[in-house]
């Protein structure tokens, strides 16, 4: 199979981030440690429609039969597959558009409480908005998370 035809358009597309950050801890005794942490995030990305130009009506290839696997085009004989294309790239970049906000928030603690054995607790709070839906799909939503463990240093 052989390419029909493509076009090509070189296209700006602009990303920006914001992340913002602030983290505390606290040893109130030898043996435990506290912690917490906030994160903000602020991504976006914009981009241009595509011009490609006049767009083209049709390609005409021949090879003499529909049968004949690698067809040749060539506009001066009778054409036997045609091939249209819509040239409205409107509104493209809605595709590409994207733009989202996403805040952290974590709290934790480590105890040491024998020897070398340490209990360990996190707990997340993870916000997401996506306030250009990409491809059609909403993504917002939150997210909780907790994870516990022990730990044995040797």
């Amino acid at each position: 199979m052989r390419q029909a035809a493509s076009l090509c358009d070189k296209v700006d597309y602009d990303i920006h981030n914001v992340v913002a950050y602030i983290s505390a801890d606290f040893t109130p005794i030898k043996t435990l440690r506290l912690y917490g942490d906030l994160t903000y995030t602020y991504s976006k990305a914009d981009a241009d429609d595509p011009h490609f130009g006049s767009p083209w009506d049709k390609v005409t290839l021949t090879g003499g039969t529909p049968d004949d696997p690698h067809p040749s085009y060539n506009p001066a004989y009778d054409p036997w597959f045609v091939i249209t294309y819509s040239g409205d790239m409107d509104n493209m970049s809605d595709w590409y558009d994207l733009k989202m906000e996403r805040v952290d928030a974590s709290v934790g603690f480590d105890w040491n409480f024998w020897k070398n054995f340490t209990v360990t607790s996190r707990f997340t709070y993870r916000w997401y908005d996506d306030e250009e839906e990409y491809l059609y799909e909403d993504t917002d939503g939150e997210a909780y998370i907790m994870s516990v463990g022990l730990m044995w240093k040797f």
